[in-house]
């Protein structure tokens, strides 16, 4: 009986703790998404950047 109240205050706070994350995180705020190239800077909306990667051809 005592593992169940234990489990049921776990589960409680644990669904208090993600319910305050997620009232004080901004509107446009993503976990570990970057719009920006983290070397340069520019604006690349998620894709690689084309300043910083290098452009070779080599098929070998």
């Amino acid at each position: 009986m005592l593992l169940w109240v234990v489990g049921a205050a776990i589960g409680i706070l644990t669904a208090f703790v993600l319910i305050f994350k997620y009232t004080k995180t901004g509107k446009n705020d993503m976990i570990g998404y970057s719009a920006k190239c983290n070397k340069c800077g520019t604006v690349t909306n998620g894709v690689k950047c084309p300043k910083c990667t290098t452009n070779t051809k080599d098929w070998r």
